[in-house]
C-alpha cells in the first residue's frame, strides 16, 4: 500500500510517498498497531517518516486495532478534530485538515486500487521528476475534463500549463485549473505565448511568463529562470502589474532582483517542469507539456490534472471551486441554450462565472428579452446519502422570477427526482426551501411533503 502526504513544504513536489510491503491499508495498520501505540503514536510515527503527517497518528490511539474499513473512517472522523473532511472506501482513506500554515491532506491507498484506476492515482503515487520520454508521434491524449483554454489556432498540438499553487490556508490544495494553449507545441510555445494578449482568465503565472520572454526566443527556459527572480506570486503588490505590460518593464522589475534559492526548473523538449520556492520551505509546482508527451503518459497526465483540481484523487465531480471533494453534492442548473429551449444538467467548473452571475440577478424580475443563450435560469443543490444512504438534503436552492420559472422549476425537478429514485433515495431531511420563488411548486414535483412528530418537514421522494 502506498502512503501518501500532501504539503507545501514536503520537498519540491509538495508530497511525499512512501511504499509500504503490506498490500493494503487495513494490513499495514494492524502490522504497525503495536510498535505504534507502545509509546507515543506522534513520536514514533515522525521518527519512522522521517516527518510529522498532520493527524495521522490520531488513528492509532486506542487499545486494540479497527477490524474493517469501516471502523477505521470511525477514528480518523472521530480522532482528528479539525478534519475538514475525511473520506474512506474499501480500499482507500483520504483526509484533509488544517495544519497552522495551510492545507494538508494524507492519503492510505490499497495497492489494487491504484493499479484499477491509474488516471486518477499515477500522479499522487509518483515519486520524482516528470519522465522526459516521448512515446507517441503525433499526440492523441484527451483530458480528463474540460479545460480552461485560452488560445487556439489552426496549428498542430496542444500546450497544457498545470499550476500547483498555494494561496492562503483555506485555498491552499486543490481549486488549480489547467490551461490549454491550443494550436502549438512546447518547442514554439515561446513564440505563440509571446503573441497572445491577456485575458481576465489568464492566472498571474502565466501572465509574467509571458512578459519575461524575450522577443528572440523560442523556448520558455530562460523566461522561467527570470520567473524565479518576480517578487511574488500568492499576493503580488498591485503596482508589479503595470510591469506586465511589456517585456522591458518586466525586465526592469527584476533587474536587481536575487532569484530564489531551491528553486528547480527542468526542461525537455515536450515537458518542463518549474519546482519554485516560495515563502520558507514551501514548493510550488509549474508543469507545462504538450500533447505528445501526454499522449505517451495518458494516465500520469491525467492524474496530475485531476490531482490540481481535488484534494481527493478520487472525486469524481467537476465541482465549483469553492465546493468540497467528494462529500456527494450535484449541483443541477437549467441553462437557456441557443436554439431557445431550456435545459437541465449538472453544472461543472466552466459553469462557475454564469452560476454567480445568476445568483446576483435571480431575485430580479428581468424582462423575458433580457435572458440571452448561456444563462442560468435555476440551480438546485443535492447533497445525495446525507445524513442516511437512502436520504438527502437539498443545499442550494433558487430559480428565476422571469416567466421561464414555473416551467424551469418542473424541469429540476423532474431531473432531479429521477436521479435521486436512481440511487435509491427515498426521503430528503433538514431545511426544504419552499418558502423560495417556486420552492413549493418544486418539492411537490419532487415528492410528497410530510410532518414528523417534532413539527418539521420532510419529503418522501417519488
Amino acid at each position: 500500500m502506498y502512503l501518501i502526504y500532501r504539503s507545501w513544504d514536503q520537498g519540491v513536489l509538495g508530497k511525499r510517498v512512501w511504499r509500504m510491503p503490506q498490500p493494503t491499508v487495513l494490513e499495514w495498520v494492524h502490522d504497525v498497531w503495536e510498535d505504534a501505540t507502545a509509546g507515543d503514536p506522534y513520536e514514533w510515527f515522525e521518527r519512522e517518516l522521517g516527518t510529522d503527517v498532520w493527524y495521522l497518528a490520531a488513528l492509532f490511539e486506542g487499545d486494540a486495532p479497527p477490524r474493517s474499513m469501516e471502523e477505521l473512517r470511525t477514528l480518523a472522523r472521530t480522532r482528528v478534530s479539525e478534519l475538514q473532511q475525511c473520506n474512506v472506501d474499501a480500499r482507500s482513506v483520504r483526509v484533509l485538515a488544517d495544519s497552522l500554515w495551510y492545507e494538508v491532506a494524507y492519503y492510505l491507498v490499497d495497492d489494487s486500487a491504484v493499479a484499477a484506476s491509474p488516471g486518477l492515482w499515477s500522479y499522487a503515487v509518483h515519486d520524482g521528476p516528470l519522465p522526459a520520454t516521448v512515446n507517441t508521434p503525433a499526440g492523441g491524449f484527451t483530458p480528463p475534463w474540460k479545460t480552461v483554454d485560452l488560445a487556439g489556432s489552426s496549428g498542430t498540438g496542444t500546450v497544457y500549463a498545470v499550476l500547483l499553487t498555494c494561496r492562503a490556508r483555506h485555498f491552499s490544495i486543490g481549486r488549480d485549473d489547467t490551461y490549454a494553449f491550443r494550436g502549438v507545441r512546447l518547442p514554439e510555445f515561446a513564440a505563440a505565448l509571446r503573441s497572445l494578449g491577456t485575458t481576465g482568465e489568464w492566472p498571474l503565472e502565466l501572465m509574467v511568463l509571458r512578459s519575461l520572454i524575450a522577443p528572440d526566443e523560442d523556448g520558455i527556459a530562460a523566461a522561467l529562470e527570470r520567473c524565479n527572480r518576480w517578487p511574488g506570486y500568492a499576493e503580488p503588490p498591485d503596482d508589479y502589474l503595470a510591469d506586465l505590460s511589456s517585456h522591458a518593464a518586466a525586465l526592469e522589475l527584476i533587474r536587481t532582483a536575487r532569484g530564489r534559492e531551491g528553486t528547480v526548473i527542468h526542461v525537455d523538449e515536450h515537458v518542463v517542469q518549474m519546482l519554485i520556492a516560495e515563502w520558507g520551505e514551501t514548493r510550488e509546482q509549474w508543469f507545462f507539456f504538450d500533447d505528445r508527451w501526454a499522449g505517451g503518459h495518458p494516465d500520469l497526465a491525467a492524474s496530475l490534472m485531476w490531482f490540481a483540481y481535488h484534494w481527493d484523487p478520487l472525486c469524481s465531480r467537476h465541482h465549483f471551486r469553492d465546493k468540497p471533494c467528494s462529500d456527494n453534492r450535484v449541483l443541477y442548473i437549467a441553462v437557456m441554450e441557443e436554439d431557445g429551449r431550456v435545459r437541465v444538467r449538472e453544472a461543472g467548473p466552466m459553469d462557475d462565472e454564469r452560476f454567480w452571475k445568476f445568483y446576483h440577478w435571480h431575485h430580479s424580475r428581468r424582462p423575458l428579452g433580457e435572458v440571452t443563450a448561456g444563462d442560468v435560469l435555476g440551480a438546485v443543490e443535492v447533497q445525495f446519502q446525507q445524513p442516511a444512504p437512502d436520504s438527502c438534503r437539498f443545499t442550494e436552492f433558487q430559480i428565476t422570477r422571469t416567466s421561464h420559472g414555473p416551467a424551469v422549476a418542473a424541469m429540476l425537478a423532474d431531473r432531479i427526482r429521477h436521479d435521486l429514485k436512481e440511487a435509491g433515495i427515498t426521503r430528503s431531511d433538514g431545511w426544504l426551501q419552499t418558502r423560495y420563488p417556486h420552492g413549493s411548486r418544486f418539492f411537490r414535483a419532487v415528492g410528497r411533503l410530510r410532518r414528523s412528530a417534532d413539527g418539521s418537514d420532510f419529503l418522501v421522494i417519488g
